[in-house]
């Protein structure tokens, strides 16, 4: 096994899946150079490796379905017997974090392999691909209801959860601007919702915060979207009104 000082860490949001295998199993990693630092100023990390790349080589009927992260790229070789995940570059005292969703075929009880991972990357100034660390991927299968019960990890819960927020923002936002502001603030409200029940339950301020965030553009949106279109169509109506004379102020009030 190579290993390197790319500290990786594999997460399960189950500790142990059926033996009679899933079709949906997540994966959260986690993936960084050096000891986390906090930023100076505008200062930009120093590089320490460019174009991570992570291939996993499955083991039979084991499938990578996809991959959820921060500017991820997702491809499969042309034989298709292993995955690629490209991760971008590394920059000291970083960590980034990504879910991988796999399908898992029927396994007899026990811990078995799923698979393995491959990281490589280039040197900065290099364009030779150097592989710098490998990892058997584990995972238990079992029959015991008691074991197959435990609640997700709450880390990897949450993460699924919050990655969730950019993608239902960006389709309340098409909303808002075919006209359907209905819609659009019950997706971001149904969001918002289940995110309160989440911090209430884990007295987590993250889930909180990230409520608050989706209801305060919600009700900035409810305004703009609706005061916009009222008064687009009054000048549609009324050719005495002239573009150039209609404008907003902080409080979204047309003057």
């Amino acid at each position: 096994m190579v290993k390197s000082m790319l500290n990786v860490t594999y997460t399960w949001d189950k500790e142990s899946i059926s033996a009679n295998g899933s079709k949906q199993v997540n994966l959260l990693i986690e993936w960084g150079y050096g000891a986390i630092r906090k930023r100076k100023g505008n200062l930009i990390p120093k590089a320490a490796g460019c174009d991570l790349q992570l291939q996993f080589i499955p083991e039979n009927g084991v499938s990578l379905l996809k991959a959820e992260g921060v500017r991820l790229g997702f491809k499969r070789s042309e034989n298709g017997d292993s995955m690629f995940v490209h991760c971008g570059d590394v920059r000291r005292g970083k960590y980034r974090q990504a879910i991988l969703t796999f399908s898992i075929p029927a396994h007899s009880s026990g811990r078995h392999t799923i698979g393995m991972m491959e990281w490589s990357w280039r040197k900065p100034s290099q364009e030779k691909r150097t592989l710098i660390r490998t990892d058997q991927l584990y995972i238990h299968f079992t029959h015991h209801l008691g074991l197959l019960s435990i609640p997700s990890n709450p880390k990897v819960e949450k993460y699924i959860k919050m990655n969730e927020t950019s993608p239902i923002v960006k389709k309340a936002l098409r909303m808002y601007e075919k006209g359907e502001y209905k819609q659009g603030a019950f997706i971001l409200t149904r969001q918002a919702d289940e995110l309160l029940i989440r911090a209430a339950r884990s007295d987590d301020k993250d889930y909180l915060q990230e409520a608050e965030l989706l209801l305060a553009i919600r009700n900035k949106w409810s305004g703009t979207f609706v005061v916009f279109t009222a008064y687009s169509s009054k000048v549609f109506f009324n050719k005495a009104i002239s573009l150039e004379n209609v404008r907003f102020t902080e409080n979204d009030t047309l003057r």
